[in-house]
Protein backbone atom coordinates (compact mmCIF):
# COMPACT_ATOMS: atom_id res chain seq x y z
CA UNK A 1 0.00 0.00 0.00
CA UNK A 2 1.78 3.46 -0.71
CA UNK A 3 0.61 6.32 0.56
CA UNK A 4 -0.63 9.91 -1.24
CA UNK A 5 0.43 13.05 -0.33
CA UNK A 6 -2.45 14.01 1.62
CA UNK A 7 -1.77 10.99 3.95
CA UNK A 8 2.01 11.71 4.33
CA UNK A 9 0.88 15.23 5.79
CA UNK A 10 -1.68 13.79 7.91
CA UNK A 11 0.67 11.50 9.31
CA UNK A 12 3.33 13.62 10.07
CA UNK A 13 0.94 16.48 11.20
CA UNK A 14 -0.24 13.74 13.78
CA UNK A 15 3.16 12.36 14.70
CA UNK A 16 4.39 16.00 15.19
CA UNK A 17 1.18 16.29 17.87
CA UNK A 18 1.73 13.30 19.59
CA UNK A 19 5.51 14.15 19.96
CA UNK A 20 4.98 18.11 21.19
CA UNK A 21 2.66 16.77 23.54
CA UNK A 22 4.91 14.52 24.94
CA UNK A 23 7.54 16.92 24.88
CA UNK A 24 5.13 19.57 26.64
CA UNK A 25 4.79 16.95 29.68
CA UNK A 26 8.21 16.07 30.03
CA UNK A 27 8.92 19.96 30.26
CA UNK A 28 5.99 19.78 33.16
CA UNK A 29 7.93 17.15 34.62
CA UNK A 30 11.36 18.91 34.71
CA UNK A 31 9.49 22.25 36.12
CA UNK A 32 8.14 19.79 38.92
CA UNK A 33 11.80 18.73 39.15
CA UNK A 34 12.97 22.10 39.48
CA UNK A 35 10.28 23.05 41.70
CA UNK A 36 11.82 20.62 43.94
CA UNK A 37 14.95 21.18 43.86
CA UNK A 38 14.39 24.59 44.96
CA UNK A 39 14.51 23.39 48.83
CA UNK A 40 17.58 21.72 47.85
CA UNK A 41 19.29 24.93 46.17
CA UNK A 42 17.95 27.02 49.52
CA UNK A 43 18.78 24.70 52.13
CA UNK A 44 22.46 25.13 50.13
CA UNK A 45 22.50 29.22 50.57
CA UNK A 46 20.95 29.53 53.65
CA UNK A 47 23.32 29.91 55.85
CA UNK A 48 25.61 32.14 53.24
CA UNK A 49 23.31 35.23 53.87
CA UNK A 50 20.07 36.60 55.60
CA UNK A 51 17.66 35.74 54.51
CA UNK A 52 16.57 39.46 53.51
CA UNK A 53 19.42 39.39 51.23
CA UNK A 54 18.85 35.74 50.02
CA UNK A 55 15.45 37.19 49.02
CA UNK A 56 16.58 40.14 47.07
CA UNK A 57 18.72 38.32 45.02
CA UNK A 58 16.43 35.70 44.23
CA UNK A 59 13.84 37.96 43.56
CA UNK A 60 16.14 40.47 41.57
CA UNK A 61 17.37 37.17 39.05
CA UNK A 62 13.50 35.98 39.30
CA UNK A 63 12.67 39.81 37.58
CA UNK A 64 15.42 40.52 35.17
CA UNK A 65 14.60 36.55 33.69
CA UNK A 66 10.96 37.52 33.56
CA UNK A 67 11.25 40.45 31.17
CA UNK A 68 12.00 38.15 27.95
CA UNK A 69 9.65 35.84 28.85
CA UNK A 70 7.02 38.65 28.67
CA UNK A 71 8.26 39.88 25.47
CA UNK A 72 8.36 36.34 23.99
CA UNK A 73 5.17 35.66 25.03
CA UNK A 74 3.75 39.02 23.94
CA UNK A 75 2.11 39.99 27.04
CA UNK A 76 1.19 43.29 27.98
CA UNK A 77 3.10 45.22 31.07
CA UNK A 78 -0.53 47.81 31.29
CA UNK A 79 -2.24 47.28 34.76
CA UNK A 80 -4.99 48.80 36.57
CA UNK A 81 -5.19 50.73 39.40
CA UNK A 82 -6.40 47.82 41.48
CA UNK A 83 -4.38 45.22 39.82
CA UNK A 84 -1.88 47.86 41.03
CA UNK A 85 -2.63 47.53 44.85
CA UNK A 86 -3.59 43.99 44.41
CA UNK A 87 -0.37 42.56 43.32
CA UNK A 88 1.64 45.27 45.61
CA UNK A 89 -0.26 43.52 48.88
CA UNK A 90 0.40 39.91 47.59
CA UNK A 91 4.57 41.27 47.20
CA UNK A 92 4.44 41.63 51.19
CA UNK A 93 2.63 38.08 51.62
CA UNK A 94 5.65 36.78 49.65
CA UNK A 95 8.24 38.54 50.76
CA UNK A 96 7.13 37.08 54.38
CA UNK A 97 6.47 33.64 53.24
CA UNK A 98 10.10 33.85 51.76
CA UNK A 99 11.37 34.53 55.25
CA UNK A 100 9.56 32.05 56.72
CA UNK A 101 11.04 29.42 53.61
CA UNK A 102 14.19 30.60 54.12
CA UNK A 103 14.72 30.55 58.31
CA UNK A 104 13.04 27.23 58.61
CA UNK A 105 15.30 25.68 56.34
CA UNK A 106 18.39 27.68 58.16
CA UNK A 107 16.99 25.17 61.16
CA UNK A 108 15.27 22.52 59.53
CA UNK A 109 15.55 19.82 56.51
CA UNK A 110 14.84 20.80 52.79
CA UNK A 111 12.97 17.14 52.82
CA UNK A 112 10.52 18.15 55.70
CA UNK A 113 9.90 21.76 54.42
CA UNK A 114 9.34 20.03 50.90
CA UNK A 115 6.45 17.78 52.29
CA UNK A 116 5.29 19.56 54.79
CA UNK A 117 4.94 23.43 53.00
CA UNK A 118 3.70 21.87 49.70
CA UNK A 119 1.37 19.06 50.78
CA UNK A 120 -0.39 21.48 53.21
CA UNK A 121 -1.17 24.28 51.01
CA UNK A 122 -4.18 23.01 49.22
CA UNK A 123 -5.71 22.31 52.99
CA UNK A 124 -4.62 24.97 54.12
CA UNK A 125 -5.85 27.43 51.49
CA UNK A 126 -9.35 25.43 51.23
CA UNK A 127 -9.72 25.73 55.04
CA UNK A 128 -9.22 30.14 54.62
CA UNK A 129 -11.64 29.74 51.92
CA UNK A 130 -13.91 28.21 53.82
CA UNK A 131 -13.67 30.34 57.06
CA UNK A 132 -13.49 33.81 54.88
CA UNK A 133 -16.39 33.03 52.60
CA UNK A 134 -18.51 31.48 55.44
CA UNK A 135 -19.29 28.37 53.94
CA UNK A 136 -19.40 25.16 56.02
CA UNK A 137 -17.24 22.66 54.52
CA UNK A 138 -19.11 18.86 53.70
CA UNK A 139 -18.75 16.06 55.45
CA UNK A 140 -15.98 15.10 52.92
CA UNK A 141 -14.48 17.86 53.18
CA UNK A 142 -14.07 18.06 57.13
CA UNK A 143 -13.08 14.54 56.81
CA UNK A 144 -10.23 15.82 54.43
CA UNK A 145 -9.09 18.53 56.49
CA UNK A 146 -9.01 16.76 59.81
CA UNK A 147 -6.74 14.33 57.79
CA UNK A 148 -4.60 16.92 56.69
CA UNK A 149 -4.09 18.18 60.14
CA UNK A 150 -3.31 15.02 61.68
CA UNK A 151 -0.83 14.50 58.59
CA UNK A 152 1.06 17.71 59.43
CA UNK A 153 0.89 16.64 63.00
CA UNK A 154 2.82 13.30 62.59
CA UNK A 155 5.56 14.95 60.14
CA UNK A 156 6.39 17.76 63.08
CA UNK A 157 6.10 14.73 65.22
CA UNK A 158 3.63 16.73 67.68
CA UNK A 159 4.14 13.87 70.16
CA UNK A 160 7.59 14.20 70.84
CA UNK A 161 7.91 18.57 70.50
CA UNK A 162 7.79 21.45 72.72
CA UNK A 163 7.68 25.08 71.64
CA UNK A 164 11.36 25.57 71.65
CA UNK A 165 12.21 22.14 69.53
CA UNK A 166 9.27 24.03 67.53
CA UNK A 167 10.82 26.74 66.42
CA UNK A 168 14.59 24.96 66.57
CA UNK A 169 13.65 22.61 64.24
CA UNK A 170 12.13 25.00 61.59
CA UNK A 171 8.79 23.08 61.73
CA UNK A 172 7.04 25.96 62.46
CA UNK A 173 8.36 28.09 60.23
CA UNK A 174 7.37 26.02 57.50
CA UNK A 175 3.61 25.73 59.00
CA UNK A 176 3.60 29.46 58.80
CA UNK A 177 4.58 29.54 54.92
CA UNK A 178 2.01 27.34 54.12
CA UNK A 179 -0.80 29.51 56.06
CA UNK A 180 1.35 32.48 54.05
CA UNK A 181 1.40 30.86 50.73
CA UNK A 182 -2.67 30.09 50.86
CA UNK A 183 -2.90 34.00 51.94
CA UNK A 184 -0.90 34.64 48.73
CA UNK A 185 -3.15 32.24 46.50
CA UNK A 186 -6.43 33.62 47.73
CA UNK A 187 -5.70 37.06 47.02
CA UNK A 188 -3.73 36.19 43.89
CA UNK A 189 -7.61 35.11 43.30
CA UNK A 190 -9.03 38.53 42.43
CA UNK A 191 -5.62 40.16 41.21
CA UNK A 192 -7.07 38.11 38.06
CA UNK A 193 -10.17 39.77 37.94
CA UNK A 194 -7.33 42.87 36.93
CA UNK A 195 -4.84 41.37 35.08
CA UNK A 196 -3.73 38.21 33.27
CA UNK A 197 -1.52 35.99 35.46
CA UNK A 198 1.94 36.81 33.51
CA UNK A 199 1.35 40.69 33.92
CA UNK A 200 0.71 39.78 37.52
CA UNK A 201 3.72 38.03 38.19
CA UNK A 202 5.92 40.44 36.56
CA UNK A 203 4.99 43.10 38.52
CA UNK A 204 4.67 40.36 42.00
CA UNK A 205 8.59 40.02 41.43
CA UNK A 206 9.23 44.09 41.24
CA UNK A 207 7.57 44.77 43.78
CA UNK A 208 9.10 42.73 46.16
CA UNK A 209 12.63 43.29 44.72
CA UNK A 210 12.13 46.81 45.21
CA UNK A 211 10.73 46.61 48.64
CA UNK A 212 13.35 43.43 49.92
CA UNK A 213 16.25 46.41 49.21
CA UNK A 214 14.14 48.44 50.98
CA UNK A 215 13.66 46.32 54.02
CA UNK A 216 18.00 45.60 53.55
CA UNK A 217 19.08 49.05 53.25
CA UNK A 218 17.21 49.89 56.66
CA UNK A 219 18.53 47.46 58.44
CA UNK A 220 22.17 48.77 57.35
CA UNK A 221 22.71 44.89 55.83
CA UNK A 222 25.37 44.54 53.23
CA UNK A 223 23.96 42.73 49.91
CA UNK A 224 26.84 41.40 49.54
CA UNK A 225 27.51 37.57 49.06
CA UNK A 226 30.19 34.68 48.23
CA UNK A 227 31.34 34.79 45.09
CA UNK A 228 31.46 31.36 44.14
CA UNK A 229 29.42 29.06 41.74
CA UNK A 230 28.16 27.07 44.76
CA UNK A 231 25.79 30.33 45.52
CA UNK A 232 25.18 31.42 41.96
CA UNK A 233 24.48 28.42 40.56
CA UNK A 234 21.98 27.47 43.10
CA UNK A 235 21.04 30.75 43.29
CA UNK A 236 20.40 30.86 39.79
CA UNK A 237 18.37 27.41 39.77
CA UNK A 238 16.10 28.63 42.40
CA UNK A 239 15.88 31.77 40.75
CA UNK A 240 15.17 31.03 37.51
CA UNK A 241 14.95 27.88 37.37
CA UNK A 242 12.38 27.02 39.54
CA UNK A 243 10.60 30.74 39.39
CA UNK A 244 10.70 32.02 35.97
CA UNK A 245 11.39 28.31 33.84
CA UNK A 246 8.95 26.36 36.82
CA UNK A 247 6.31 28.42 37.10
CA UNK A 248 5.55 30.19 33.64
CA UNK A 249 5.47 26.49 32.39
CA UNK A 250 2.74 25.84 35.49
CA UNK A 251 1.16 28.29 33.92
CA UNK A 252 0.93 27.97 30.34
CA UNK A 253 -0.06 24.13 31.21
CA UNK A 254 -3.08 25.65 33.05
CA UNK A 255 -4.76 27.58 29.76
CA UNK A 256 -3.38 24.34 27.99
CA UNK A 257 -4.23 21.39 30.16
CA UNK A 258 -6.79 22.99 32.73
CA UNK A 259 -6.64 23.36 36.08
CA UNK A 260 -7.42 19.87 37.36
CA UNK A 261 -5.05 18.01 35.17
CA UNK A 262 -2.00 20.43 35.96
CA UNK A 263 -2.23 20.75 39.54
CA UNK A 264 -2.13 16.73 39.64
CA UNK A 265 1.47 17.64 38.21
CA UNK A 266 2.10 19.24 41.89
CA UNK A 267 1.91 16.09 43.44
CA UNK A 268 5.75 15.53 42.34
CA UNK A 269 6.82 18.03 44.22
CA UNK A 270 7.36 16.72 47.59
CA UNK A 271 8.21 13.72 46.09
CA UNK A 272 11.52 15.12 44.13
CA UNK A 273 12.00 17.30 46.85
CA UNK A 274 12.61 14.22 49.46
CA UNK A 275 14.33 12.54 46.72
CA UNK A 276 16.60 15.12 45.72
CA UNK A 277 17.44 16.16 49.52
CA UNK A 278 18.29 12.76 50.46
CA UNK A 279 20.62 12.68 47.30
CA UNK A 280 22.86 16.10 47.46
CA UNK A 281 21.95 16.49 51.22
CA UNK A 282 21.91 13.01 52.74
CA UNK A 283 18.91 13.55 54.89
CA UNK A 284 17.43 10.71 56.15
CA UNK A 285 13.79 9.75 55.04
CA UNK A 286 11.90 9.52 58.54
CA UNK A 287 8.92 6.90 58.59
CA UNK A 288 6.92 9.92 60.15
CA UNK A 289 7.90 12.32 57.36
CA UNK A 290 6.39 9.44 54.44
CA UNK A 291 3.56 8.63 56.33
CA UNK A 292 2.20 12.32 57.65
CA UNK A 293 3.32 13.07 53.85
CA UNK A 294 0.54 10.18 52.81
CA UNK A 295 -1.47 11.05 55.22
CA UNK A 296 -1.83 15.07 53.57
CA UNK A 297 -1.66 13.56 50.25
CA UNK A 298 -4.63 11.50 51.02
CA UNK A 299 -6.37 14.53 52.60
CA UNK A 300 -5.82 16.69 48.74
CA UNK A 301 -7.37 14.00 46.95
CA UNK A 302 -10.48 13.92 49.33
CA UNK A 303 -10.31 17.31 49.17
CA UNK A 304 -10.49 17.98 45.56
CA UNK A 305 -12.36 14.48 44.47
CA UNK A 306 -15.89 15.56 43.18
CA UNK A 307 -18.99 14.68 44.80
CA UNK A 308 -20.82 11.45 42.99
CA UNK A 309 -24.17 13.38 42.12
CA UNK A 310 -27.13 11.37 40.70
Amino acid sequence: MFWGNSDTVFCTYLVGLIMSDVLFYLMMVLAMVSWGESWVSAKIVAKMASPEVLMFWRFFLTFISYIPVMIYLKQTFTISRKGILFTFVCSVVLILYNEMFFTGLIYGMASVGGILVTTLIPVVTFLLVSLLTLKSPSLKDAFGLMMGACGAMVIIKIWDTDIEKLFHSGNIYFLTAAFLWAILTYLGAYVKKYTNVFTYSFYLYLFTTGLIALITIAKGTSFAVPHTFVFWGNMTLLAVGATTFGSTLFFIAAARLGSQKTSSFVYLVPVNAVGLSWFFLGEQIHVNTLTGGLLVFMAVYIINRKSKTS
